[in-house]
């Protein structure tokens, strides 16, 4: 059985309260990525839990 490593990076993720486009951390976990948990808004203050996930930085 293979164990995936887990990876948070800092990315972009929209707010579904505030409709803005907000920095968040970021859970890469093999081909997944998705917003870490307990995270908060800075603007609104909303769980960023259910964000989207808008940008990973990536290296050329």
């Amino acid at each position: 059985m293979k164990t995936l490593q887990l990876n948070r990076i800092h990315g972009l993720a929209h707010c579904p309260m505030c409709t803005h486009t907000v920095p968040a951390e970021i859970d890469l976990k093999g081909t997944r990525a998705r917003v870490a948990a307990g995270q908060k808004c800075p603007r609104c203050g909303s769980s960023l839990e259910v964000a989207v996930v808008i940008q990973i930085p990536e290296a050329a």
